[in-house]
C-alpha cells in the first residue's frame, strides 16, 4: 500500500510540475473548465425558472448532486479521460510491455500515471456547491459524514465503468477512440432518473448504475432515503471494481506486445 500512496505522490507532483512549465495552457483550461461548470449550473437554473419541480426536484434541491457531480468531473477528465485514452493507444501500439512488466498492478499504473491538475476549478465548483447546498436546505452538520462515503463510492463506480468499457479495445484494434465513450455517458448522472422510461431507471441502477453516482446519494443527504442505503453504492461500487480486474487480467491474455 505505501508503494502506491508514493507513486501516487509522485505522479500528482509531475503534474503540478508540468503545469507550472506550461502557465499560459493551464490558466487557460482552468478557466474553460470554470465557463463549463457554470454553464451546468446555468442550464438548470434557467430549466427551474418557469417550472417549480424536475420530477420532484427544485433547483435548491439539485444543487447537491451537480455539486457531487461537479466533483466528480474533475476525476472524469482530470484523470480518467487521460490515462484511459492512453490505455487504448497502447494497446494498440504494443506500449504496454514497459507497464505490465512493472512490480505494481498494471491496472494501477495505467489507470492513475497522467494526471492534470487544470480541472481544479471544478473541485472549487463542487465545494461551494455543496456548502450552498447544504445551507439553502437546511441540512444538518451530521450530513457532511456521509460525504466521504458518497465521493469514495461514487468514483469507484465511475471508475470501473470507464476502465471496463475501455478494455473491449484488447479484442479489436479499431475502437481507438472508445474512450471517448464514457465521459459522456457519465453526462447523465446529473440528471433525475425519475425522467427516464422505467426500462432506462433499471438500466441506470442496475446494469450501467450512474444513477448511483450523485441524484440517489443526493436523495439520501435530503432525508428521501435511510443513510444505510449508501452501503448499495459502495457495495456496488466494490463489486464493479473486482470485475474491472477481473476482466483487465482476462484481457492481458489477448494482448498482443509489440515483440510478439
Amino acid at each position: 500500500m505505501r508503494r502506491y500512496l508514493h507513486l501516487s505522490k509522485t505522479f500528482l507532483q509531475f503534474a503540478l510540475i508540468s503545469s507550472m512549465a506550461y502557465p499560459a495552457d493551464f490558466l487557460t483550461w482552468a478557466a474553460i473548465d470554470f465557463v463549463w461548470a457554470f454553464v451546468n449550473i446555468g442550464f438548470f437554473r434557467i430549466l427551474l425558472l418557469n417550472v417549480p419541480r424536475i420530477s420532484g426536484w427544485t433547483f435548491d434541491e439539485l444543487v447537491l448532486p451537480l455539486g457531487l457531480f461537479s466533483l466528480l468531473n474533475a476525476f472524469i477528465w482530470g484523470t480518467f479521460y487521460g490515462n484511459m485514452k492512453n490505455l487504448a493507444k497502447g494497446v494498440n501500439r504494443g506500449d504496454l510491455d514497459f507497464i505490465v512488466i512493472k512490480p505494481v498492478s498494471g491496472q494501477f499504473f495505467v489507470s492513475v500515471k497522467e494526471v492534470s491538475v487544470s480541472l481544479f476549478p471544478s473541485v472549487i465548483v463542487g465545494i461551494f456547491l455543496l456548502i450552498y447546498g447544504f445551507y439553502i436546505n437546511h441540512l444538518n452538520l451530521i450530513s457532511l459524514l456521509y460525504l466521504p462515503v458518497i465521493i469514495f463510492s461514487s468514483l469507484l463506480i465511475i471508475y470501473s465503468l470507464y476502465f471496463i468499457s475501455v478494455l473491449p479495445v484488447f479484442w479489436t484494434s479499431r475502437l481507438s477512440n472508445i474512450s471517448e465513450l464514457m465521459p459522456q455517458l457519465a453526462d447523465t448522472a446529473r440528471y433525475p432518473t425519475q425522467i427516464f422510461p422505467v426500462f432506462m431507471r433499471f438500466i441506470l441502477t442496475f446494469i450501467i448504475p450512474l444513477g448511483l453516482l450523485v441524484i440517489f446519494p443526493g436523495q439520501i443527504l435530503l432525508s428521501r432515503f435511510r443513510p444505510i442505503n449508501l452501503l448499495y453504492p459502495l457495495l456496488a461500487g466494490i463489486i464493479l471494481l473486482y470485475i474491472s480486474h477481473r476482466l483487465w487480467r482476462l484481457a492481458l491474455r489477448h494482448y498482443s506486445s509489440a515483440s510478439s
